[in-house]
């Protein structure tokens, strides 16, 4: 479900994002999930409640949790981590929230012979990004510089770990690698995987796929007319219409 309308999320205050996931949630309420994935970053920030009030008895997952749970996979002794993300979801303060409150817990491997209750964590917004990811820049000139200009702060401290907080990032993050040399890129739509496909085993959601019974994917955008290029090569690859 793409809400092609009224994105970007990532400028709109917490009230319009509150109220459009709440009208996300009403029409998927319709569908009879078995589960729903809030795979945006910024809604999962601030309105993972709202969803879940509207969904029932639904599973709802967000990937802020999974993508601070992929940050401490691969965290060692005093390494920075900065989060790059939209500004509304850095002025939420959840990811550096749920940091430190993960640094706070006493490490359970005694493989960790040292512990930081308060490591450098750095959150960095890029109101820049999205639209030039949607304008289909995703090696352009524009966006490098630009980029570069967002991990200017950082690029020259000891190489650390860099969150993708936004579900758009993944299109340029060989970009971001470019500039943070030697940073460990880690992106949360990847660390949501393994969220999810516990919750299917553990429910019995894994079906075996049959040639009589092919999947069937169904792409739903509220304004069709205004999926961007990235969207359309995602779903129909070089060729074809949006039905």
């Amino acid at each position: 479900f793409g809400d092609t309308a009224h994105v970007p999320y990532g400028t709109k205050s917490p009230t319009q994002i509150k109220q459009l996931a709440r009208d996300c949630a009403e029409r998927l309420k319709e569908k009879k999930l078995d589960a729903l994935i809030v795979a945006c970053n910024t809604a999962s920030s601030l309105a993972l409640d709202v969803f879940r009030n509207v969904m029932g008895e639904t599973p709802v997952f967000g990937v802020v949790q999974p993508g601070v749970d992929a940050v401490m996979k691969e965290y060692v002794h005093k390494t920075p981590i900065i989060i790059f993300a939209t500004r509304a979801t850095v002025k939420s303060g959840i990811y550096k929230k749920l940091l430190e409150k993960q640094f706070q817990k006493k490490p359970t491997s005694p493989s960790l012979l040292h512990w930081d209750e308060s490591p450098s964590i750095f959150e960095q917004a890029c109101p820049l990004l999205v639209p030039m990811i949607e304008e289909g820049w995703l090696d352009h000139p524009i966006l490098h510089q630009t980029l570069k200009e967002y991990a200017l702060p950082y690029a020259q401290s000891p190489p650390g770990i860099a969150l993708l907080a936004c579900t758009h990032y993944p299109w340029i993050s060989s970009a971001f690698q470019n500039a943070l040399p030697g940073w460990k890129i880690i992106q949360s739509s990847e660390a949501i995987l393994d969220s999810i496909k516990d919750f299917c085993v553990h429910n019995g959601l894994l079906k075996s796929k049959s040639p009589s019974m092919p999947s069937r994917t169904e792409w739903i955008f509220t304004d069709p007319d205004a999926l961007p290029l990235f969207a359309k090569k995602l779903i129909l690859g070089n060729e074809g219409n949006i039905p």
